[in-house]
């Protein structure tokens, strides 16, 4: 009798078990559909046809691009930072005469909060810093510290260049800016990349 007792409570907590398991995993479901939605809120992809037709121009991944203009300007066209620096890409006005120099592209300072050239020039900028180190690691972290910088901390191997030794990049403000851009690249696309 005893041994009945206990095998019905062993497969009641089975079937207990097996309740639960499904309980979660449609909560699980229906939270997924939830949080997708609210994720898109926080990190909204706009000028998705403009970011798609420039990365593929120079061979970037567009959804690093939207990450970058995540981090750098939060998708305001209209951003400028104290020292100057313009539109989704945030790109210096003396970096963009400089591209515009290479490029052949004219444009008045006012066009940098325009969507589709400041995303052509900042791609154009990512992918010249991309072939000038090597690597889009130390490209990234010089879109943000400053070509010059990058050089002379790899070649006075205070950095190696590797995101696994960004802890060794002597400017904080870079440090953080590529976890940033690490952090944010990895949800865009978790939730653009497969729809």
């Amino acid at each position: 009798m005893r041994k009945r007792v206990i095998s019905g409570v062993f497969c009641l907590s089975q079937k207990a078990r097996l309740i639960v398991t499904i309980a979660i995993l449609t909560a699980g479901i229906y939270l997924l559909f939830l949080v997708k939605p609210i994720m898109k809120l926080i990190y909204p992809f706009h000028y998705e046809e403009i970011v798609f037709e420039h990365a593929q121009r120079f061979e970037l991944d567009p959804y690093l691009i939207a990450a970058l203009i995540h981090v750098e300007s939060k998708w305001n066209t209209e951003a400028v930072s104290a020292k100057g620096a313009t539109g989704l890409m945030q790109l210096m006005p003396e970096t963009a005469a400089w591209i515009s120099e290479r490029t052949g592209i004219a444009y008045q300072l006012e066009d940098l909060k325009d969507p589709e050239l400041n995303i052509m020039l900042g791609c154009w900028y990512l992918d010249y810093l991309r072939s000038h180190f090597l690597s889009l690691t130390a490209a990234l972290a010089a879109y943000n510290g400053g070509q010059g910088n990058v050089q002379k901390w790899l070649s006075d191997k205070q950095w190696d260049g590797t995101f696994a030794a960004i802890s060794d990049i002597p400017f904080r403000e870079t440090r953080v800016y590529m976890q940033r851009i690490a952090h944010t690249w990895g949800i865009y696309q978790k939730i653009y990349q497969q729809r």
